[in-house]
């Protein structure tokens, strides 16, 4: 990745955090913050470059699906929407 889209991507992100807020939309946490899926879309962006995952995390804040979360708070997040999909309300056997 180019030096233009490093700062590209930083700024993006800088971005995102201004207007979404620099604190835990559920503990109010100021440390540790990620941004979040409010309606989970899987995990492949983890594994994108930082500039198309700022394009991603960009495009779900234009959708109004993006939220930020401090790290203990999108873990229990992701732990209880892993749980209510296996939960036995889903499986009928």
């Amino acid at each position: 990745m180019g030096k233009a889209q490093k700062e590209w991507a930083r700024r993006t992100r800088d971005l995102l955090f201004f207007y979404l807020g620099k604190e835990c939309k559920s503990c109010g946490s100021t440390t540790t913050l990620e941004f979040d899926c409010i309606i989970a879309q899987g995990d492949y962006h983890h594994r994108m470059d930082t500039s198309a995952r700022m394009s991603f995390y960009r495009r779900q804040y234009f959708e109004g699906n993006l939220q930020v979360l401090c790290t203990k708070c999108n873990t229990k997040k992701s732990i209880k929407e892993k749980n209510d999909l296996f939960s036995q309300d889903n499986y009928p056997f």
